[in-house]
């Protein structure tokens, strides 16, 4: 009789399975090279007087910024990140089943401080950054209940300068999550990001983003979802 699971895992030979039943999980998928040409078009309507968000932010940006967009456009790509949101929660059902919890626990928020009611996900803060060389984010998270990144230009030359170390991760994203007790885990997780490539994740999930050495911009765009 083979075991039966419906946390993620990987299938081997026979009935064998590698478990993966702990950790947050992380959505990776690809918006268009069109949108992510929207977005720095936007972006760059922005500027230091009205919209700069590197007060808000951990981001060690000196020679790049952030800026915040307006509320009119936030709304407008709003569905379009919704609908992300909607098949990484589709996967959560396939991989654990329809019965768990988790999802519903999330979408659920105070009401009176004593009872609960179902919410609705809203994409509560939207910005672009663009970076420069030198340019960091240390390690850092998120308020709402799940955050994403959006890779809108990564220059490949901004991997090709590495540091004298044992860890040569320039430019690249690093998350974070628990405590080291065997291993046979790993408690970091890096990614080397490229243009359309969009990730979502747990908003307290700790990430990083190591500098680069060369002169080349890259930019990226994150927002925050919260329940209302």
């Amino acid at each position: 009789m083979s075991f039966k699971t419906n946390v993620p895992h990987w299938n081997l030979s026979e009935d064998d399975k590698i478990l993966y039943p702990f950790g947050p999980p992380i959505f990776q998928t690809e918006v268009s090279n069109k949108f992510c040409d929207e977005l720095i078009t936007e972006g760059r309507k922005l500027n230091r007087e009205e919209d700069d968000w590197n007060p808000r932010l951990a981001g060690n940006l000196k020679y790049g910024r952030s800026f915040i967009y307006k509320r009119e456009y936030t709304d407008k790509v709003e569905p379009y990140i919704l609908g992300k949101v909607e098949k990484f929660f589709n996967g959560l059902y396939e991989q654990y089943g329809k019965e768990t919890k988790m999802i519903d626990n999330i979408m659920t928020r105070a009401v009176d401080k004593r009872t609960f009611k179902n919410g609705k996900m809203m994409l509560d803060t939207l910005w672009i950054n663009f970076s420069k060389k030198h340019d960091y984010n240390p390690p850092h998270n998120h308020t709402g209940v799940l955050s994403f990144v959006i890779f809108c230009q990564v220059p490949e030359k901004i991997f090709s300068v590495q540091a004298d170390s044992n860890a040569q991760r320039a430019g690249y994203l690093h998350f974070s999550y628990g405590q080291q007790i065997s291993d046979l885990m790993g408690c970091e997780y890096p990614i080397k990001p490229y243009k359309s490539l969009m990730l979502i994740f747990p908003a307290k999930l700790e990430h990083f983003v190591p500098p680069y050495w060369v002169d080349a911009d890259r930019i990226s765009v994150s927002g925050n979802l919260i329940v209302v």
